[in-house]
């Protein structure tokens, strides 16, 4: 008696399974690209996913819940969290940032000459040469008029009484007045020399002389990266606010969703793949990166595992019965 249908794809050598899979796989890697990709429903689609998801206030909680889920994992791993990293990615980062790589100086200058980037820039230079000018006045080397008058303001006070106090105050005032001209001139100085300071940066970054250099600011600063312990990065993002990050993200892309132009976007990148590579298949794409073999026999894999589990199914073989009484 010939095995019925529901039998055979349950079978335990799986042959019926394995058959069915195969003709899918083959006729995915054998449709050309144009074929396969539908460039006018696929824009639309994605805006009815992505706006759901942008709409739905729970989405947005659950993505909370997730990351906030994630961050007290952080918080419970001790030690480095680069000693949890496999030896080979941590040595493959580390390789990456010893590469003698030095960026095109326009580009670094392009980057940083912007106003935020001046105005840390010219506070930090501000900040740094006032204090010196008044280290330097306090130790009377500031100017020879300042520490004269200081001096002789002083020796006022204590040698003429009232007369010597006025001559003290008048010392103070033209102390103050000479504070506020360093003070000035440190304004100055620091407007003139920030953009050389800018250039400066750029030039040091871009110039390939300096290539061994900016490859140990690199590793120095991957190092300090591995060497984050969860606790470390946990209470870092805390800080980071996630429900407001999640609140913008879900914002953004919502305000992106409802633009005019958003279908035509994602119509206008899947045109240029399809005019490119239209004619060509999945598998001879695959097989020009070597990954043919590799990726085929895991989707085998996946698909036949899936596909067992699902034909074992009650509902599947209620489903199959009704069909075949049909």
């Amino acid at each position: 008696m010939p095995m019925s249908l529901i039998d055979q794809l349950r079978a335990p050598d799986h042959a019926a399974l394995t058959g069915l899979l195969d003709l899918l796989v083959d006729d995915a890697l054998d449709r050309p690209l144009r074929e396969a990709v539908d460039v006018e429903r696929w824009p639309a689609l994605a805006g009815e996913l992505l706006g759901a998801w942008a709409a739905s206030e729970a989405a947005e909680q659950r993505l909370v819940q997730t990351v906030q889920e994630g961050i007290e994992q952080l918080a419970e791993m001790t030690g480095p969290l680069g000693e949890r990293l496999p030896d080979t990615v941590r040595d493959g980062l580390q390789d990456l940032a010893r590469r003698p790589y030095s960026p095109n100086k326009e580009l670094v200058l392009k980057l940083i000459d912007q106003e935020p980037v001046r105005k840390l820039l010219r506070e930090i230079l501000l900040d740094t040469v006032t204090r010196f000018a008044k280290k330097l006045r306090s130790t009377g080397e500031a100017t020879a008029v300042g520490g004269a008058l200081g001096g002789l303001g002083r020796f006022a006070k204590r040698r003429a009484g009232t007369l010597g106090s006025i001559a003290g105050e008048m010392a103070s005032a033209v102390g103050g007045e000479v504070e506020k001209q360093v003070e000035r001139k440190a304004v100055d100085f620091v407007d003139g020399a920030l953009s050389g300071v800018i250039q400066r940066i750029a030039t040091k970054l871009g110039d390939p002389t300096h290539a061994a250099d900016q490859a140990a600011l690199r590793m120095a600063l991957l190092d300090s990266a591995l060497r984050l312990t969860g606790p470390e990065v946990a209470e870092e993002l805390r800080r980071s606010d996630p429900e407001g990050l999640a609140t913008l993200l879900r914002r953004s892309l919502q305000g992106w969703i409802d633009s005019d132009g958003f279908e035509d976007q994602l119509r206008g990148g899947l045109e240029s793949i399809v005019t490119a590579q239209g004619d060509r298949t999945l598998r001879a794409t695959l097989d020009d990166v070597g990954l043919l073999d590799t990726l085929t026999t895991t989707a085998r894999e996946l698909g036949i595992e899936h596909a067992r589990r699902f034909v074992a199914t009650d509902a599947f073989a209620t489903w199959l019965r009704a069909l075949e009484a049909s």
